[in-house]
């Protein structure tokens, strides 16, 4: 029994592992210096090879689009890291910076034609900020749907994406009840997201939702007035 163990342990062990460490995870490009780096370090046995590419990323109602962005550009593009390696990825604005609110992206790092099975495919959002000092996230929070399929809807009218975690609703007599624990996603500026609810027989009336927002301490997302709602629905 302990011979056919340890061999099990030395097929387990003889594997090959392949991994990506990635920093930062979430990219900022700055106004003012037109470009930020990504390093990435191969952790694995074995190469890891593969292409990034840089798409413009989009919120449509419900729906992640992800388009082919020309006016930002990303170097090396063919990337091929031996195990132990690492490799500096440089991000790079093409023209001027925006005005008020950012611009969403999403790098993706993606195995080749001729990478070893199991390669993993990996995706990172990139912000490039515009020239507005410090925009922010401002979110607005409203529950729609019928009573047996509620959806929280929630729209961000700031010039900053929101970054959404630990979401919970916190009932009238002050109970909190988790709905999505650690990251629930992103809410990109001037777009709305969705996310299905369990039923609760009050509706979720004379209650509140609260989240972690852009990696802060936990508060509550106010509801919002029908006309915050209006041009939410635009893009629905």
């Amino acid at each position: 029994m302990r011979w056919l163990l340890a061999s099990l342990l030395a097929v387990v062990g003889a594997l090959p592992v392949r991994a990506l460490e990635i920093r930062p995870v979430s990219v900022s490009v700055p106004a003012g210096t037109a470009h930020a780096e990504v390093w990435l370090e191969n952790t694995g046995n074995t190469s890891w090879e593969g292409q990034a590419r840089l798409y413009r990323w989009d919120q449509a109602g419900d729906q992640e689009r992800l388009q082919p962005a020309g006016e930002v550009a990303v170097s090396p593009a063919q990337l091929t890291l031996a195990p132990g390696q690492g490799q500096r990825v440089r991000v790079v604005r093409l023209g001027g910076a925006p005005d008020v609110a950012q611009q969403a992206y999403r790098l993706v790092l993606s195995p080749g034609p001729h990478a070893a099975a199991g390669s993993a495919r990996y995706s990172l959002p990139v912000f490039v900020e515009p020239h507005a000092v410090a925009p922010r996230s401002r979110l607005r929070v409203a529950v729609a749907g019928s009573g047996s399929a509620p959806l929280l809807r929630l729209y961000n009218d700031g010039g900053a994406h929101a970054h959404l975690a630990d979401l919970a609703f916190v009932d009238a007599r002050g109970r909190r009840h988790g709905l999505i624990d650690g990251l629930a996603g992103y809410v990109l500026p001037h777009s709305t997201r969705s996310w299905a609810l369990p039923p609760r027989p009050d509706g979720y009336a004379h209650g509140r939702f609260q989240a972690r927002l852009d990696h802060a301490a936990e508060a509550a997302l106010p509801f919002w007035a029908p006309e915050i709602a209006a041009p939410a629905q635009a893009g629905l």
